[in-house]
């Protein structure tokens, strides 16, 4: 169980704090659920029950395992498939998973997959770019968050340490 004051990484939202913790009454029952405040967006406020199991709901990776990633990042292939229908299945699956190295494939695909299309003077389709954006704000987020970056800056820096852009 998660505690007050914790730093999650939440669903599609992203770095979140788990601000309280409270009871709600849910039908014929009383049920306990996090306050969640996502870091970026003062805004919101997001309850999660807290025996919802199938909600991606985990931990930020310690600061060395993020290292890891950003610097073994060009080891990491983009994914990519042919078939629309396919792809867009497996990378909805991929950012839905929570791995960290799942969000960076994604971005990756995509990102490649924008310049390919470009060439062509075509855009990616609204669904692959809601995807994309999202997998950047997820890899963003986390890359912030634990390594102490400003968000603003995580483009230029994981550019700096891959040699060129992913994103």
């Amino acid at each position: 169980m998660y505690s007050i004051g914790d730093v999650v990484m939440y669903k599609n939202i992203g770095v979140c704090t788990i601000v309280d913790i409270v009871e709600k009454e849910d039908f014929d029952s009383v049920e306990e659920y996090y306050t969640l405040k996502p870091m970026n967006d003062d805004r919101s406020t997001i309850f999660v029950n807290v025996n919802n199991k199938k909600v991606m709901m985990r931990y930020l990776l310690p600061a060395e395992e993020v290292w890891d990633i950003v610097n073994g990042i060009e080891d990491i292939d983009g994914y990519y498939c042919d078939n629309d229908r396919e792809r867009d299945l497996h990378l909805k699956e991929l950012i839905n998973s929570g791995i960290t190295t799942c969000w960076v494939e994604v971005i990756k695909g995509l990102y490649d997959r924008r310049l390919e299309r470009n060439k062509k003077g075509k855009d990616l389709s609204q669904v692959e770019e809601r995807m994309f954006k999202t997998a950047e704000k997820l890899f963003y987020s986390e890359v912030a968050y634990t390594l102490d970056i400003p968000y603003s800056d995580v483009d230029a820096f994981i550019t700096e340490h891959a040699g060129h852009r992913i994103a």
